[in-house]
């Protein structure tokens, strides 16, 4: 694996609530010139979180967030001709051919997004990451649903079943409250304090990965997992910079917007 020495001693400390010395977009321009192809290509791969967010509020008219690899045009036109798209969402688009089908069942997308992941990344910072996204999508909606009072087997229509951290959760769905698994104790202790404010929920939840991701990273020094979790890192403090009360509603909303 290649250690990028220049890069990691130009990373300054990042903080939530601070601003950032090197912006997402300036760290970015620097990895495409500093790192091989394929090291790039696994920063893609977490630019595709940020994609699917942006294909809905493409669809559903709403500005989109520019650290994706896409402007609004060249999604739009990407959409169109299937070029460039992982083969689940173009798998996605056939299937469901208007705007309606595609918002109302868009929460299929993040089920197939993590699975592709999962089916791709052998080991490292990125599998580490992005298993901890999606139990952190599935314990949000879990918590979720007991408050709203819905059916969360439905809100998880699109997952495996037979995966263990699904079963977990669909064994407690007639429980009074859901009991989340030890690492995310934390989560639901989170969601209790902040849930009837939008705005303190989400800064929750940024600090939550923030402190993850960090923990991720101890062990890494000059390597790409490394950059990869100051890249993740960076995102956040940037989200917490841009959040208002009308996003921080709009992102636990859709946070829990999985099945």
């Amino acid at each position: 694996m290649a250690e990028y020495y220049f890069i990691g001693t130009a990373l300054p400390p990042i903080a939530i609530g601070t601003k950032p010395e090197l912006s997402f977009k300036e760290l970015y321009d620097l990895l495409t010139l500093n790192v091989s192809a394929a090291d790039l290509e696994r920063a893609d791969d977490l630019l595709w979180s940020i994609d699917l967010s942006n294909i809905r509020a493409f669809w559903m008219g709403l500005p989109l967030d520019n650290r994706g690899r896409l402007s609004a045009k060249e999604l739009e036109e990407a959409l169109l001709v299937r070029e460039g798209l992982p083969e689940f969402l173009i798998d996605f688009l056939d299937r469901y051919e208007s705007t309606q089908d595609r918002l109302r069942y868009f929460p299929f997308l993040y089920v197939a997004f993590y699975n592709d992941m999962m089916e791709r990344l052998g080991s490292g910072f990125l599998k580490t990451y992005f298993t901890m996204e999606r139990e952190l999508r599935l314990v949000f909606t879990a918590l979720r649903a007991k408050t709203i009072h819905r059916n969360v087997a439905v809100e998880l229509q699109f997952e495996d079943p037979t995966d263990p951290f699904v079963m977990d959760i669909l064994a407690q769905k007639d429980a009074a409250e859901y009991v989340p698994p030890s690492d995310y104790e934390e989560v639901k202790i989170l969601y209790q304090r902040n849930k009837g404010t939008p705005k303190e929920l989400h800064r929750a939840l940024l600090e939550y990965r923030f402190k993850r991701v960090e923990e991720m990273e101890e062990n890494e020094h000059f390597s790409m997992d490394r950059i990869l979790g100051y890249l993740v890192r960076l995102m956040i403090v940037e989200s917490w910079s841009m959040l208002n009360e009308s996003q921080g509603l709009a992102t636990t909303e859709d946070l829990s917007k999985y099945g």
